[in-house]
């Protein structure tokens, strides 16, 4: 590439203006044309129960990036205590490298210690490889660890090797908020 070319790309690249907005339904309904809304719904990833935060990057009033998060109880014997799982992180191929998805998960980071979170949780399997090293260089315990996706009948369909991520908001307990009576919060595992 020509240095000229070269230079010019990349004073391109540093000028591109990205919106992050919540998702509602302006926005989702733009979210829907840029992935499938079949796959979305299928696999849960825009959940919309309480105490959930979705948020879609946007250039040229196009979504090309999303992450949503959402609360889950833990399972006994802790399940007096919650905290927040990123359901769904994703940046279109061409955006990829340019720092959308670590603000995406800045923002969730953000917003779920401003509401009292302690902790953020999130996987990934291990074909995300860019996906791994931004989770790595943001401070997230990681851990390997198989994803057992069940059928309907409660068959397993496939098993996905990835890594599962952590990260404390909030260190004291007292900061944090108690979801112990909202039955409306699913648990983590079942």
């Amino acid at each position: 590439m020509h240095y000229n070319n070269m230079y010019k790309y990349l004073i391109k690249e540093l000028f591109m203006e990205i919106a992050y907005l919540e998702i509602k339904d302006d926005i989702e309904e733009k979210l829907f044309k840029s992935y499938d809304q079949n796959w979305i719904k299928k696999y849960n990833c825009l959940p919309k129960y309480q105490g959930c935060y979705n948020i879609a990057a946007l250039y040229n009033n196009e979504v090309i990036g999303c992450a949503t998060l959402g609360p889950q109880r833990w399972t006994s014997p802790l399940d007096a205590y919650c905290d927040v799982f990123i359901h769904w992180i994703d940046v279109k191929e061409p955006f990829r490298r340019k720092g959308i998805g670590k603000n995406l998960v800045k923002l969730l980071e953000k917003w779920a210690k401003e509401n009292g979170y302690r902790q953020i949780r999130a996987w990934s399997s291990v074909n995300a490889v860019e996906a791994l090293h931004m989770w790595y260089s943001l401070d997230y315990a990681m851990c390997p660890a198989s994803e057992i996706i069940k059928n309907s009948d409660g068959k397993v369909e496939l098993i996905v090797k990835g890594y599962r991520y952590a990260k404390i908001l909030n260190t004291k307990l007292e900061n944090t908020k108690n979801f112990l009576n909202n039955e409306l919060i699913p648990k983590a595992w079942g």
